[in-house]
């Protein structure tokens, strides 16, 4: 109601689904049918959000309520599971899928991508400058959304692991985060900084630049907050679009001082991040009571005018009464009076009749057009004109609120698996060039995946492996934004030329490039695969192999259908989030790329911190996960690899925890744990 009444065009809501333990503030079933009906009848789009991660019994789940939902007069579902996204294509044939922000879109290849997924609409990541913003927006296939206001986090959408991993199993990929990032951490001052807490987006001063780019739509975040933190930060934007009147500063103080906003910043959008958008939480007005009456009273009491609508009349001799209104939407309805009175002398002129039927007020409909045929020398009552009106208004009302029927189909059976041949393949993974030793070498790993920079320098290390007959696989950054696909290409080039044939990606708006270069694609981590629709997806898009998602059990990988050769990675510290901000020169004054950092926490966890592409920072799990002293959590779930992800090992422990995995040693690893393996992460 508080977004509606204050001027917002599209609602996004939360479907509750049936996962225990999920949050009441998302829609049950009965309210998001009172919901959706409330906003078509005022003219307002409503998309519902299902956009977790879904496993496959989840997935069922999920496409079960995105029916309800469809049936309700859901404009639109908010999606960003690729596996989801297929089921619901075939389902809903004829229902627009739009993209969560956890897609990840962070460049023009990625919204051809979300196009070719059949997506009609993408959020786009919140990291984008305005240069790179209008590079997309203007020559996008599908509508572009950005993300004006509200918390933003640290590590990029979709790509943020540290509540599974780390944090109680609360995952970021199903909404369940308890944001953990914004609590005390140490880069090498005092525990009780927190220097991963972000300012608010505050993008109010640059709607008119966001409009001539050709964004479609501009996004509050207001999951989580209250109705007066929703009226007023819609009214502020929704009055700076239409009206062109930017906020005050007595007005932007209101969001910092009576709602508690941590800071407002548009570091991202105007190239300018830094330490300026990691600032403590503003203290709360005390007393904002009045202040929150006010809105309350604005949402509650009052009804914004916002759907056009027509209104007809034809008064005749000798004839009952006759009204019609028609919406926008092509809606009519139609009212029967009764006879009006012959006077035989000038009676109810046409220009009254026009001025009562345009009487809209405390309803949202506002009238824009009355056509009327009054014979001369007749009477019709006023109050029963104003009846009329009346009685048009909730007919056309009640046929608004009733949704249009859809187009169901089943939902395809699940994939069937592909068999693997023989035992799980021996995939090692390194980040530095000095892991990449002979002892290694003579492991006999089947595929070693390596840094792109260090295969496209050029290095003699990986010699001994090819020597074993060893596949070598670049891995590329999951992160590649807009302004960095110059330097993407040349760096594909240069694996090319050194004869690499094969790339781990994790986002797949790296699709086309690496395509383009024609090199063999592998899924990493960072594509979400959590289930046999999402495996089935990527065999269709031609991938050679995927890592099943690190927030799964154990038990849900060895469930799942593997249509493609499917790994697991049974060892190493996993990534718990990539940022695009700095930690380390934030905290530090300088970068320190050369050699691996570290973050703490309040509870002794180390999370190693190292330098990625674009001097992003990569972040890894404080715990290693160790499954190699519990062989039969993987022996027999039909996996193609097992993967082992060395990060600040030394070359020697490379060496040990391998053969640890064939089984030469009894090597522990201190501080070790099943990662989400054994509790998972991701609802069922």
């Amino acid at each position: 109601m508080a977004a509606v009444q204050n001027g917002a065009d599209t609602i996004y809501m939360a479907a509750r689904l049936t996962a225990p333990g999920r949050s009441d503030r998302e829609f049950s079933r009965e309210v998001l049918s009172q919901s959706l009906r409330y906003c078509r009848v005022r003219g307002c789009r409503s998309v519902v959000a299902v956009s977790g991660l879904c496993t496959d019994e989840a997935l069922s789940k999920t496409v079960e309520e995105a029916v309800f939902a469809a049936r309700e007069g859901a404009d639109a579902l908010l999606v960003r599971d690729v596996g989801l996204i297929s089921a619901l294509r075939k389902v809903l044939p004829n229902m627009p899928l739009w993209g969560d922000v956890r897609l990840g879109v962070n460049s023009l290849e990625g919204v051809a991508t979300a196009a070719a997924l059949g997506l009609r609409r993408v959020l786009l990541a919140p990291e984008l400058s305005m240069e790179q913003i209008a590079a997309i927006a203007k020559a996008s296939p599908i509508e572009t959304g950005v993300f004006v206001h509200g918390p933003v986090c640290v590590a990029h959408s979709g790509q943020c692991y540290i509540g599974a991993l780390a944090h109680e199993h609360k995952s970021d990929s199903c909404s369940a985060c308890t944001q953990p990032c914004r609590g005390r951490f140490s880069l090498g001052g005092r525990m009780d900084e927190r220097p991963l807490a972000m300012a608010d987006i505050y993008l109010a001063d640059h709607l008119e630049a966001l409009e001539t780019a050709g964004v479609t739509c501009a996004v509050i975040e207001g999951r989580g907050r209250s109705p007066e933190y929703v009226a007023y930060t819609t009214w502020l934007y929704a009055r700076a679009i239409r009206e062109k009147v930017l906020p005050a500063p007595e007005e932007r103080a209101n969001l910092l001082n009576a709602f508690g906003a941590t800071g407002l910043s548009d570091g991202y959008f105007t190239g300018e991040s830094g330490p300026a958008m990691f600032v403590p939480p503003a203290p709360a007005d005390k007393t904002p009571t009045r202040f929150y009456t006010e809105l309350r009273k604005g949402y509650q009491n009052g009804e914004l005018r916002r759907v056009p609508v027509k209104f007809y009349a034809v008064i005749k001799k000798g004839e009952p009464a006759l009204f019609a209104a028609e919406d926008m939407r092509g809606h009519r309805v139609g009212y029967k009076g009764f006879e009006p009175v012959d006077l035989g002398r000038q009676g109810m002129s046409e220009a009254r009749v026009r001025e009562l039927l345009f009487r809209t007020g405390g309803t949202p409909f506002h009238c824009t057009e009355v056509n009327c045929v009054i014979e001369d020398g007749l009477d019709y009552p006023e109050e029963a004109i104003e009846d009329a009106r009346k009685q048009l208004i909730n007919l056309i009302a009640d046929r608004t609120r009733e949704p249009d029927p859809v187009t169901v189909e089943e939902l395809p059976p699940q994939p069937e698996s592909v068999p693997t041949e023989g035992p799980p393949k021996l995939i090692l993974q390194v980040t530095s060039e000095a892991q990449l030793t002979p002892e290694l070498a003579a492991m006999e790993p089947d595929l070693v995946y390596v840094p792109a920079e260090i295969l496209a320098a050029g290095t003699d290390n990986i010699q001994p492996f090819l020597d074993k007959g060893a596949q070598i696989a670049a891995v590329l950054p999951w992160v590649v934004s807009e302004a960095e696909r110059p330097v993407l290409a040349e760096l594909l080039e240069a694996l090319k030329a050194r004869g690499v044939t094969q790339a781990l990606i994790g986002n797949l708006g790296l699709l086309p490039a690496v395509r383009q270069a024609g090199l063999g694609l592998r899924g990493d981590l960072g594509l979400n695969a959590a289930n046999s629709w999402t495996l089935k997806f990527l065999a269709r898009g031609g991938f050679l192999s995927v890592a099943a998602s690190g927030e799964l059990t154990a038990r849900q990988i060895e469930k799942l259908s593997k249509p493609l050769p499917t790994e697991m990675v049974v060892y190493g510290r996993l990534p718990v989030m990539i940022t695009d901000n700095c930690i380390i020169r934030n905290s530090a004054g300088r970068c320190s790329c050369v050699s691996p950092t570290s973050m703490s926490d309040a509870f002794g966890g180390v999370y190693p911190v190292v330098k990625d592409f674009g001097c992003r920072n990569l972040v890894f799990d404080a715990r290693k996960t160790f499954l190699a002293d519990h062989p039969e959590v993987y022996a027999d779930a039909g996996l193609w690899g097992l993967r082992l992800l060395f990060t600040t090992e030394s070359p020697r422990e490379c060496v040990t925890i391998t053969e640890r995995y064939k089984g030469k040693n009894d090597y522990l690893p201190i501080n070790a744990s099943r990662g989400a393996y054994q509790k998972g992460a991701l609802w069922n």
